[in-house]
């Protein structure tokens, strides 16, 4: 099952209230999609604890075309790593191997960016 921060914490990182498909669910056993911007992407993110499922979509602000797209079937753990007003970061555990772990770190704020590491366990 996927380890995750409290939804509170969540809407902090994202400064998003997340629209939820079944609003009589927990909010773990739920899907949640959080909407936010930057100053030059905007981002949807979507989770499914109980399916171990994020997806993230990020798309340049002026012209709409999606910069990065990922979906992932078989995340561990999220975590934050920053939430400040002007920096924000989150971390993921992804994959099934006894040898390796995926981690990555996407940054939200100020700007993009996505950093894929493969390391031993």
């Amino acid at each position: 099952m996927m380890e995750i921060p409290e939804e509170l914490d969540l809407i902090s990182v994202f400064e998003s209230i997340p629209k939820r498909k079944d609003e009589t669910d927990t909010f773990y056993n739920d899907t949640s999609t959080f909407v936010l911007e930057n100053e030059k992407e905007l981002y949807e993110i979507t989770l499914s604890p109980f399916y171990n499922e994020f997806t993230l979509s990020v798309k340049d602000r002026e012209t709409k075309e999606i910069v990065s797209y990922l979906e992932l079937m078989s995340v561990k753990k999220i975590e934050i790593v920053e939430d400040k007003k002007n920096h924000s970061k989150i971390r993921l555990f992804h994959g099934e191997s006894d040898r390796y772990e995926n981690i990555i770190e996407i940054t939200l704020k100020p700007n993009f960016k996505l950093i894929f590491r493969e390391q031993y366990r």
